[in-house]
């Protein structure tokens, strides 16, 4: 039997937002789909307008804004992300600024939004001192917005942090090398592959012991769940679990180009 879709607006979003505790001078990453959301008045703008309205220039909206895979050079004011509607009518809005990763950039908006952009200089993707760990430093959290836990990208920054021995498994051969990276003032920078990140398709193995230590929030809106994550307990715990059993996070599908890999060098570790 089909489920009926629900229409949503800009009340409904809003409304589901506050219930998370959203508001002014907070710190969010958000991974989202608006697919997802079923049918929502206005499209990926409505939920970019409550998000900016609720958090307002006093704090800070994070997006991934992926380039996967990677293209030949990066330029962070033309190359789209593949991170769905919401994250590509973000980047593109008005006072936002997107960081100079080639294949793991984020697009950040609200206070500090070039501070934590330029995180990205001098750090891996998603690793130790990189924009995502930055913003959890800063007292950040994350929001899931139609999406579940293999689209939270925070999870890599608890991999770095436990020092996994597949950290710097490259996820495919198209990661192996050194990627291009336009800047702004038009010169092309090289960045190395160093710790990029693996295979999320199992994060979701993070949502019960995250739910049972009262780690998330829930928000049922329209067809979509909303979740709010507290990242710095994400991050403890999950760095804990990892450091105690470092594969609990690795997919078990034969075919994943990463995660038999991983498997395998922690093997030789053991």
């Amino acid at each position: 039997m089909r489920t009926k879709i629900e229409e949503m607006g800009k009340e409904e979003i809003k409304k589901g937002l506050e219930a998370l505790g959203v508001g002014p001078g907070d710190k969010f990453l958000v991974h989202s789909s608006l697919k997802m959301m079923g049918w929502v008045n206005g499209g990926a703008n409505s939920v970019i307008d409550v998000l900016m309205s609720l958090v307002t220039s006093s704090g800070t909206i994070m997006m991934p804004a992926f380039t996967l895979p990677p293209v030949e050079i990066f330029d962070p004011e033309s190359t789209p992300t593949t991170l769905g509607t919401i994250a590509e009518n973000f980047r593109k809005r008005e006072g936002t600024v997107r960081s100079l990763h080639p294949t793991h950039s984020v697009a950040v908006w609200g206070k500090d939004s070039e501070n934590f952009s330029n995180l990205h200089l001098d750090s891996t993707a998603l690793g130790v001192g990189s924009p995502v760990h930055g913003l959890i430093e800063a007292q950040g959290d994350i929001l899931l917005l139609g999406v579940g836990h293999w689209a939270n990208s925070a999870i890599h920054v608890a991999e770095a942090l436990a020092e996994v021995p597949y950290l710097d498994i490259p996820y495919s051969e198209e990661y192996e090398k050194s990627l291009a990276v336009r800047t702004v003032d038009g010169t092309i920078r090289e960045v190395p592959p160093k710790e990029n990140p693996g295979c999320s398709v199992n994060f979701v193995a993070a949502e019960p012991p995250l739910k049972r230590a009262g780690l998330l929030k829930y928000q049922r809106v329209g067809n979509a769940l909303f979740q709010r994550v507290d990242s710095r307990g994400m991050i403890s715990l999950l760095s804990e679990m990892l450091n105690v059993t470092p594969d609990a996070l690795l997919c078990s599908w034969d075919l994943c180009p990463f995660c038999p890999r991983a498997r395998a060098v922690i093997s030789t570790k053991n």
